[in-house]
């Protein structure tokens, strides 16, 4: 599972928690082309935040399956490996670490694959100049304002070269002018690197950013609406 984006797989999926009371996802079926910049949208609770957590495979569904690169993930040997490799996660607030610089932060998931010490630097500083952050690479988190942390926080979930963006709310702790220029961020950064990209916001001036719109209600999705004309891509 190895360059460009993968196509993911979404196949009569359910979730539900608190044996079974409180029912997160309902038989929900889609399917994101390799390079799609999709956004799901809808209502607190409505099970956007479950979803991601299961195609990122940090919890199983109760039913049905969900297949990335056209591998299941009900049988990923080592679903951390999955995670390391194929997914990088972005959320609402960076979770940096905060005794280490921004450099030091892109560099933590490369730690123990192989990388040395130097590929890992220049490495970083490379993601760090790609998400228009390098000059601030020294920083430590605090002090570096909402944008520059979310900047801080996309280049480290690129670190291994992911074929899946998962974001959740990635700019629902900004202004709208930052939280725009991130988003045109990971548009800029789908073009130039070919990955699919599946972004969970409830702003809906965010949401027509992307390709097309999945709106999920009660833990089922609707119909899947196109917003706008897709970014370029890269070959």
């Amino acid at each position: 599972m190895t360059g460009g984006g993968a196509e993911v797989v979404v196949d009569h999926v359910s979730k539900s928690f608190e044996d079974g009371r409180i029912r997160a996802l309902a038989d929900v079926s889609f399917r994101l082309e390799p390079g799609d910049f999709v956004s799901l949208t809808g209502p607190s609770g409505g099970g956007k935040s479950t979803l991601l957590n299961l195609i990122g495979a940090l919890d199983r569904p109760d039913a049905g399956s969900i297949a990335v690169g056209g591998e299941l993930l009900e049988r990923l040997a080592n679903p951390s490996e999955y995670r390391a490799a194929t997914v990088g996660f972005v959320f609402q607030f960076h979770h940096l670490i905060p005794t280490l610089n921004a450099l030091e932060n892109v560099q933590l998931p490369m730690m123990g694959r192989g990388p040395t010490r130097a590929q890992r630097e220049a490495k970083a500083m490379e993601l760090l100049e790609d998400c228009a952050i390098a000059h601030r690479a020294k920083a430590s988190p605090n002090t570096l304002s909402g944008g520059e942390r979310q900047r801080v926080a996309i280049a480290r979930a690129l670190a291994n070269g992911p074929r899946l963006l998962l974001a959740d709310e990635p700019t629902g702790a900004l202004d709208s002018a930052t939280g725009g220029q991130i988003i045109e961020l990971l548009l800029s950064l789908r073009a130039r690197r070919g990955m699919t990209i599946l972004l969970v916001t409830n702003d809906e001036d965010v949401a027509d950013l992307a390709d097309r719109t999945l709106r999920i209600r009660d833990g089922r999705v609707e119909a899947a609406e196109p917003t706008r004309v897709a970014a370029p891509r890269s070959a």
